[in-house]
This record gives structure tokens, sequence and C-alpha cells, in this order.
């Protein structure tokens, strides 16, 4: 069969596929998830221009307000991770998702969650990514639980995960 093959004709039209990273190849997990947002919003590598962002894909615990909700990474194979950044939602003026009230990072040791060692705060700021490091482990799962604020539920526009 013949094959259409479409060239752009100027360097704005043509936006090459990120590479690959830790989070983009890990299959996201979440707690609950609103029907209209998505789960692989977590890690489609698409940055937000702000926390309110509403041209990308997004993810929320929506209707959920106030609860401990939680969004996880599963590995093919043992990783090693020491950080991660996560962009949080908040659509304050328009919805009722705002950035959470604290979060914290666990793995899976193949039996049980356990918090990760020596993490830095976990920031909860819009706008920005927020950082965590903590000391290095190799796991085949990642969790961040979260707690929402009370009367408002929350979500994330990305979250990476650095070695």
């Amino acid at each position: 069969n013949p094959m259409a093959v479409w060239l752009p004709r100027s360097a704005d039209k043509a936006v090459p596929l990120p590479c690959p990273t830790l989070a983009s190849e890990a299959k996201a997990l979440s707690s609950h998830i609103h029907a209209a947002d998505s789960v692989e919003a977590l890690n489609d590598q698409i940055l937000p221009a702000n926390s309110g962002d509403a041209k990308i894909p997004r993810f929320t615990w929506w209707e959920h307000k106030g609860t401990a909700e939680w969004v996880q990474y599963d590995f093919s194979k043992p990783t090693r991770v020491s950080a991660v950044e996560v962009y949080w939602f908040d659509d304050e003026g328009v919805g009722a998702c705002r950035v959470p009230q604290s979060c914290k990072l666990t793995w899976y040791d193949g039996s049980r969650w356990q918090p990760v060692a020596n993490a830095s705060a976990a920031g909860v700021l819009k706008d920005t990514f927020n950082r965590v490091t903590f000391d290095p482990v190799t796991m085949s799962a990642l969790r961040m639980e979260v707690q929402l604020q009370p009367e408002f539920s929350g979500g994330i526009l990305e979250w990476r995960v650095l070695p």
C-alpha cells in the first residue's frame, strides 16, 4: 500500500516526542480517579503553563474532598530512585481543586509499604515543580500519599521520578 508522510513546513510545527523517563515508563495507579481525567496524565511528559492549566490532560481525585488519597508508579524492573518532582493541579477561582494539605512518599519493599528515608520537606506550592529528595532506594513501586485539604479535592498535572 502507498504510505503518506507528513513533513512540517516550519520548525514550530515539528514537535519531537520526549525521551523516555523513569516515570513515563512506569505504570500509573491511583486510589481514585475522576472519570473525565486520566491517570496517564501523571507521566505523559506534557508540561503545564501553570497549576490551573486546563489545556493539558490532568489527574484529579474529584469528587473526593478532604480525604487521604494516593498515586503510585509500578516499575517493570527494580529501579533506583532518589527524588521526585510533582506539579500540583489547582483551579482556584474556577473549581474546587487545591494543592494538598500534605504528602509523603513510600516505597514497596516486596511485602509492605515503607516511608522513604531522610525525605526533604514535600512542597505543596502552586505553579512550580515541588521536589522531594531522599536516600536512594531500589524499588519496584513508589507511592505518594496525599492528604487533601478539608472541603477541597486535588490533582496532579505531572509527577517526575529522578534516579
